[in-house]
């Protein structure tokens, strides 16, 4: 939580303690009482038995977490990942489902996002987690380039070719060390799902369409389907908004249509 958040939590409990009942019922009371009509409509567009029915809950998860975390959600997260948690979602994906956001929406919003999360955990008695970094810092760079090559193959090698060298060190080394050889190289996650990580977390940013575009082909080349994408924006759309919602449609419509 934030340092207001956490006040707000240290008053909610004092006043509890006061009138003899618990923070979860006075925190679920004071919730009521701000916003029912609200709650209810979020309440209902949650419920993941009714949306995103070509998902399974660890991938409806990818999607939900990754709009929030992008969106620097901290209340929203913990929400969510106490929903996930009892979805049996392990707290190892949860965590690298936030982690993988990390070189798309900046490490600021992923911290701010963990607030949240971790908050959930210790309600949930899940923490300690055990590290998922499998990469050092003498193969970061190539476990990066390799996975770069799995993903996009011939493609990017001919686009890299052409990247001029006062700006290589930001394209191409800083793309191998950090977004790949810091993050999908991670255990945890399958690489199919983190592709669907990215894939939410640049639909929630919006004006990204470039780099949407290249993971829409992405995740179609490991094997998500045009019904799964379009699922995970159903399950991210209270919290994206139509807007950016139906941006991320019209890129996903596109990229089936000329992959056909």
């Amino acid at each position: 939580m934030t340092n207001t958040l956490k006040r707000r939590s240290v008053l909610v409990a004092s006043a509890a303690a006061l009138v003899g009942v618990s923070v979860e019922e006075s925190q679920a009371k004071t919730s009521k009482a701000k916003d029912p009509d609200l709650d209810s409509v979020l309440e209902r567009l949650l419920d993941q038995k009714e949306r995103g029915a070509t998902l399974s809950p660890v991938q409806k998860y990818c999607a939900l977490l990754s709009c929030v975390t992008a969106q620097a959600l901290p209340e929203a997260a913990e929400k969510i990942v106490l929903r996930a948690l009892k979805e049996k979602v392990s707290p190892l994906e949860i965590r690298e489902i936030v982690y993988q956001c990390a070189p798309y929406v900046g490490i600021g919003r992923v911290q701010e996002t963990m607030e949240g999360v971790n908050d959930a955990f210790k309600e949930a008695h899940s923490l300690p987690l055990p590290t998922a970094t499998t990469v050092t810092d003498k193969n970061r760079r190539e476990s990066g380039e390799q996975m770069v090559m799995k993903l996009n193959s011939d493609r990017m090698k001919q686009i890299l070719s052409q990247v001029p060298k006062d700006e290589y060190d930001l394209r191409v080394n800083d793309l191998y060390d950090f977004c790949f050889g810091d993050f999908y190289t991670r255990s945890g996650l399958s690489l199919k799902d983190r592709e669907l990580v990215v894939f939410g977390a640049i639909a929630a940013l919006g004006g990204c369409e470039a780099q949407l575009r290249s993971h829409i082909g992405a995740n179609l080349r490991e094997g998500t389907t045009k019904a799964q994408l379009v699922d995970a924006l159903r399950v991210m759309l209270p919290y994206l908004g139509f807007p950016r919602t139906l941006n991320a449609m019209n890129q996903v419509s596109q990229m089936t249509k000329d992959s056909k």
